[in-house]
């Protein structure tokens, strides 16, 4: 697909007057920006951006991310690159250190997700944009921010076959998904686990591999979270029991996990797979007594949430697990 076109169509416009011929407009979360030229020194905070910035091949591009220079690293495996030297500590997606960008330079800062937050301050230091997403489709999300940051860093052509492929994956996983029956989404934090149900944060796993989920949406809680130990908190928590119970007795064929403390590296509490594995709601379910059962990568999903290259590798392997249990 032509660079300029993928542009215009994806909220990029590339100026064009002879003395701006180098000018790009990008449209993002918080607004717009315009660019002189294509940014060539990239601190990103936004980790589905990196990992998009990676899938296209512009690792070069990268000068700073979300590392603490006291702290090992805590990136996918598959970006595990970034915890290299050469990538500055710049900071946490949360709190990105200001002093450090400003010694860095960059001529664009990428926020979003848990660091759209910083986007004012950030604005301060260089010119910076918010990849957060709205929530909703999420393959539609990640192929939309693949095409955008291809045409702005100039890799267009890497994007548009990316997506291809990622498209051909979505379509494999998506077309077994819809044979292979009912699922449930079960996500771990601390001691206990939930049921996700279309439409909550990991709800997005049925969507992506095509199939049905066992449970229907629910009524999303508005307000803050309550204080824990209040009678708020109590009922809370009731409710969710209630929903997890509802849901394993609804007999899913398949069961998916995602294990928070794995994602951010809790060893203090026993994997949410052995737990699962002593807990009789779950053993008892069709699911689990036919091995049918697709432990998520934890990092993809509660520390990315997107990114082409994590979101493939999670459609690929669930997409594996239909064909092995179609297989005679």
């Amino acid at each position: 697909m032509n660079t300029t076109r993928l542009a215009l169509a994806f909220g990029i416009a590339l100026g064009s007057a002879p003395a701006m011929a180098d000018e790009i407009r990008f449209t993002h979360a918080q607004g717009e920006i315009v660019l002189p030229a294509a940014p060539q020194r990239i601190a990103v905070f936004d980790l589905p951006t990196l990992d998009i910035v990676n899938a296209l091949g512009k690792t070069d591009l990268v000068v700073a991310v979300p590392k603490s220079a006291d702290r090992a690293p805590n990136f996918p495996d598959h970006l595990a690159v970034y915890s290299e030297d050469r990538f500055v500590p710049a900071g946490t997606v949360f709190e990105p250190d200001a002093e450090a960008l400003k010694t860095i330079a960059p001529d664009l800062i990428v926020v979003g997700g848990r660091s759209r937050g910083a986007f004012e301050a950030m604005g301060a230091i260089a010119p910076t944009i918010d990849m957060s997403s709205g929530g909703g489709d999420l393959a539609g999300t990640v192929i939309a921010s693949t095409e955008k940051l291809g045409a702005l860093l100039g890799a267009g052509d890497a994007a548009a076959t990316r997506i291809a492929a990622f498209e051909a994956t979505l379509a494999e996983a998506r077309g077994l998904g819809a044979g292979a029956g009912t699922g449930l989404v079960l996500f771990g934090a601390g001691q206990g686990f939930s049921a996700q149900p279309p439409g909550s944060r990991f709800g997005a796993v049925y969507d992506l591999v095509g199939i049905k989920p066992v449970i229907g949406p629910s009524e999303q809680a508005t307000g803050p979270r309550p204080e824990p130990g209040t009678p708020e908190a109590a009922e809370a928590q009731r409710r969710q029991q209630e929903a997890l119970e509802a849901a394993l007795a609804a007999e899913p064929d398949w069961i998916f996990t995602i294990d928070r403390n794995a994602a951010v590296g809790n060893t203090e509490v026993a994997p949410l797979a052995e737990r699962l594995a002593q807990d009789e709601r779950v053993t008892a379910t069709k699911a689990w007594q036919s091995g049918q059962v697709v432990h998520l990568d934890a990092r993809t999903w509660y520390l990315l949430g997107g990114g082409i290259d994590a979101i493939s590798a999670s459609a690929e392997e669930v997409a594996a697990a239909f064909e092995k249990a179609g297989q005679p």
